[in-house]
């Protein structure tokens, strides 16, 4: 369960939608820029970062390791059909990244997915830390778009209880797309 959400944004549209979605079960802390974002993902150790794309602030490698450290998830809002932006923050390490205007539902299911990617990295580094291993100068590389896609269908698909016609709207594809992916994905869900 998601427990801190930090929300970096200027856009007072989604920081409504966002304290709304997480102001009931969760601490929100709102910052506006990003230099007072990466600060305060330093000090309050969130478990997920919703950071609006459209700050002057580019969503780069060096920003997202930044937000990593703290063992944050990250999820990335970008602007209505910009989805170049969602797939640029992919590939530099965001966890997620949903299109303005947000939906709250989905919003959720973003930052609920992006908290447990980000626990589950901390874990792992417990442990590998535990277990003596060297820290490694390796370059990050990302996830492949196959596997974003797999993932955003995924979740899709259990936010609608299976139902393919609304995971297909959601995901901005027809049904017959999404079918031919869940299996090309072998999705059994």
């Amino acid at each position: 369960m998601t427990e801190r959400v930090l929300l970096v944004t200027a856009d007072e549209a989604l920081a409504r939608v966002a304290c709304e979605v997480f102001a009931a079960v969760t601490g929100v802390v709102r910052e506006r820029d990003g230099a007072a974002g990466v600060a305060a993902c330093e000090r309050a150790r969130p478990d997920a970062v919703v950071w609006d794309g459209e700050l002057p602030d580019a969503v780069d490698s060096a920003l997202v390791a930044r937000v990593r450290a703290s063992g944050a998830g990250m999820v990335v809002v970008v602007a209505p059909g910009d989805m170049t932006a969602g797939v640029r923050a992919l590939q530099v390490g965001a966890e997620q990244f949903v299109a303005k205007p947000v939906d709250p539902d989905h919003l959720a299911a973003a930052v609920a997915r992006a908290a447990e990617v980000g626990w589950w990295r901390l874990r792992s580094a417990e442990a590998d830390r535990e277990a003596g291993a060297a820290e490694t100068d390796a370059p990050y590389r990302p996830r492949t778009l196959a596997v974003a896609e797999r993932e955003q269908i995924e979740i899709a698909l259990r936010h609608h209880g299976g139902n393919r016609t609304r995971a297909a709207r959601d995901l901005g594809i027809s049904r017959a797309t999404l079918i031919n992916k869940i299996k090309v994905y072998a999705l059994d869900l």
